[in-house]
């Protein structure tokens, strides 16, 4: 049976449409939308994408993670003045399959993760958890060439948020408006914003095993957490190292992270 030819105007629309129904995507996770629910393919995405952005419908926005696409207020407008236009088998199909493809969507924005090689040889992990405009989150991890996870990025996802828990039940521990601090460097706490305080910790100045980096509410909480960092931080590298381990239930050789001092 042959194809229909689709406007590049219905074409426009299905993705101001898929926008609607998804919320902001990566540039990767709209290309992946529309191709596995067979709406378009990347060289018509491509092209339309970048008509709708000259127009002023769709704009590129930074987020912590990847870029995001969002509709803006005139797409917006476009959308609900001639969505209708959409054949309604399209419209139909993407309404049933949005709501699988946006919870993992978010998941994927959210929980962040990568890897390279630094010039001497040693393997960095760079693990990132964010709110929708905001950090929540960033560790990074040293550890010997060749041993970082496989599929890193897969199990972050599903360890992320028992991590960022652990990471606050740790730093946190005893903690009280009224408790007294203990003497803390100046360099591990740093005001950003109104009422924002950035923890920096480290474990140590040249290229540390783990090193953190996460946004507190109050200067006397950031202090507190940042006093109990020589304590709690070798237990988290290790903790953080394990659970990555577990988030997949098949290792390999590459996998067996060494921990010195467990």
């Amino acid at each position: 049976m042959e194809r229909r030819v689709i406007p590049e105007s219905e074409n426009r629309l299905v993705i101001l449409y898929a926008m609607g129904v998804l919320g902001p995507v990566t540039g990767a996770q709209l290309l992946q939308f529309m191709v596995e629910l067979d709406l378009m393919n990347y060289i018509t995405l491509q092209l339309s994408m970048g008509e709708l952005e000259e127009q002023g419908q769709i704009l590129r926005r930074a987020h912590p993670g990847d870029a995001l696409w969002d509709m803006t207020p005139e797409g917006r407008f476009t959308l609900e003045s001639f969505g209708r236009r959409i054949p309604q088998s399209r419209r139909e199909r993407m309404d049933r399959e949005a709501g699988g493809y946006r919870a993992r969507f978010r998941q994927e924005q959210l929980a962040t993760a990568e890897s390279f090689t630094l010039p001497d040889g040693t393997a960095c992990m760079r693990l990132r958890l964010q709110e929708e405009r905001s950090s929540l989150m960033e560790l990074t991890l040293h550890v010997p060439a060749g041993q970082v996870p496989t599929t890193l990025e897969d199990r972050w996802r599903r360890c992320a948020q028992t991590v960022y828990e652990a990471v606050i039940a740790a730093l946190t521990e005893g903690y009280a408006p009224d408790a007294p601090l203990l003497p803390t460097s100046e360099d591990t706490v740093r005001l950003v914003g109104e009422g924002d305080w950035l923890l920096m910790l480290s474990s140590g100045p040249d290229q540390p095993e783990i090193a953190l980096l996460m946004p507190m509410p109050s200067e006397h909480l950031a202090r507190w957490c940042a006093a109990r960092w020589p304590e709690a931080g070798e237990a988290l590298r290790r903790q953080v190292i394990r659970q990555l381990e577990e988030a997949d239930g098949s290792l390999s050789p590459a996998e067996e992270v060494s921990d010195k001092g467990e």
